[in-house]
């Protein structure tokens, strides 16, 4: 068989323990791996099986799917619950009237907006128009026919 090997993210991921952790415990030696050559340094590459053995890989992963099965069944049952209970024709009416409510609402809304939007930009217009005029330079009384 042959041996898969993993980086340190690769294994910490799938072990779900920190980088740290299992630098730690290749320099303790509880874990085989190798070292591959770059050109930034040395990487390590983690032998698989050895790290599933020594973090007791298989009593973790049935553990969470234990836990993942548990929660999918929370779920089926709470779907199931919820589909028992539908919609009368009065609940669907109040809330189209609800709805409808809202849309009105935010058409006033809409409104008021833009109303406030042209009156600033009415109001920007007269403040250019002023700074224009003060901007423009003095003329003496002479320069009038110029």
């Amino acid at each position: 068989m042959a041996q898969t090997f993993l980086t340190i993210q690769e294994a910490a991921d799938l072990t779900q323990k920190s980088i740290q952790t299992i630098r730690r415990a290749i320099q303790s030696k509880k874990i085989k791996s190798r070292k591959k050559k770059t050109p930034q340094g040395y990487n390590y590459m983690i032998d698989k099986d050895s790290l599933l053995s020594s973090y007791d890989f298989k009593k973790a992963n049935d553990a969470v799917v234990a836990e993942k099965k548990e929660s999918a069944d929370n779920i089926s049952k709470n779907t199931k619950k919820i589909a028992k209970q539908y919609l009368t024709h009065d609940d669907m009416g109040i809330f189209k009237d609800t709805v409808q409510k809202l849309i009105d609402q935010n058409e006033k809304d809409k409104e008021n907006f833009f109303r406030l939007v042209k009156t600033f930009q009415d109001r920007v217009v007269v403040l250019e128009n002023q700074v224009k005029l003060l901007a423009q330079p003095k003329r003496k009384w002479y320069q009038v026919w110029k």
